[in-house]
């Protein structure tokens, strides 16, 4: 999944979800400006409220724009995320380049770290204030990052990590409910091919949701795609497709049609039993809150859940 966040560019990818707390509640005391390590092991000076954040990369818009309020952000990139309400009020629009960055003059930029070493320092060469984190690749690290942004904004993590809570609670009854039936096999398919190896974020959803992952299961690894004889090797139960959210001229994503038309599948059991399955690609490649909610879409179609 993360080779597929690195082909849609700076995907590597409602206000506040109602419960818990909002933006700008948080337990924290503010003393003034301070200091934390980021995940390249430099000290960065934050202010004691910054006011002109920039969060690049569409997960870090979803957790920055769900901790504090639009007016404190001064620019978003130009992919959609999953806060579209907050965001139609953030008025700057940026790319991670230093050029870019420099035109809106931020005072805390806050990206994560598959962004190049050289776009990095090239920002830090400008004088830019930049936080980077490491980008999670389960839901627990996903949270941890959560947590390790509010630090940084000194805001609260509270109402994010709650909805996923719930989320992953729904999710466990339904797999608990569903305990004495065969474990289904299930595969993430996109314009690549087959992805979602062993130690990718799908791999690590399909834990969660008590689902046997394909890909894994014949050795692809993070960044490996499968072909289609993969797909009909593996033989799955059910294939999940993502939407076409970050859809582009030059790229379209794999399609229900396609896959149910094609000669070659008419054996697959998902294609006989019409078990193909689109997700929002907002969530479905999102390490942000709204990543739990993928997996509660994929979770209720897998099991028949409505």
């Amino acid at each position: 999944m993360k080779q597929t966040w690195s082909i849609f560019g700076i995907i590597f990818m409602l206000m506040v979800l109602l419960c818990g707390c909002g933006p700008e509640q948080s337990n924290q005391q503010n003393t003034g400006a301070f200091t934390m390590t980021d995940a390249t092991g430099t000290a960065v000076n934050i202010s004691e409220r910054p006011q002109r954040i920039v969060p690049i990369g569409v997960s870090t818009e979803d957790i920055v724009l769900s901790m504090v309020t639009p007016d404190r952000v001064a620019a978003i990139g130009t992919l959609p995320n999953n806060v579209p309400d907050a965001s139609s009020h953030v008025k700057g629009r940026v790319k991670s380049s230093s050029e870019s960055l420099l035109s809106v003059k931020p005072d805390l930029v806050i990206m994560p770290d598959w962004v190049s070493p050289e776009n990095i320092n090239e920002i830090r060469g400008m004088n830019i204030p930049l936080y980077v984190y490491k980008t999670p690749g389960t839901v627990k690290e996903a949270k941890e990052v959560m947590g390790e942004i509010a630090k940084v904004l000194r805001a609260s993590d509270n109402s994010l990590i709650a909805a996923m809570d719930k989320d992953l609670a729904e999710i466990d009854g339904i797999v608990t409910s569903h305990a004495d039936k065969a474990q289904p096999v299930a595969v993430l398919y996109t314009r690549l091919g087959m992805t979602g190896g062993k130690g990718s974020t799908f791999d690590d959803m399909c834990g969660y949701m008590h689902v046997r992952n394909g890909a894994a299961a014949i050795g692809l690894g993070l960044t490996d795609n499968g072909t289609r004889e993969d797909l009909i090797r593996i033989n799955p139960d059910v294939i999940i497709i993502p939407s076409d959210a970050y859809n582009q001229d030059q790229y379209s994503e794999v399609n229900m049609d396609q896959l149910y038309s094609d000669p070659a599948l008419q054996g697959v059991k998902a294609i006989q039993n019409h078990r193909v399955h689109t997700v929002d690609a907002r969530m479905l490649m999102s390490y942000s809150q709204f990543m739990t909610k993928a997996m509660l879409d994929m979770t209720r179609y897998i099991y028949n859940v409505q």
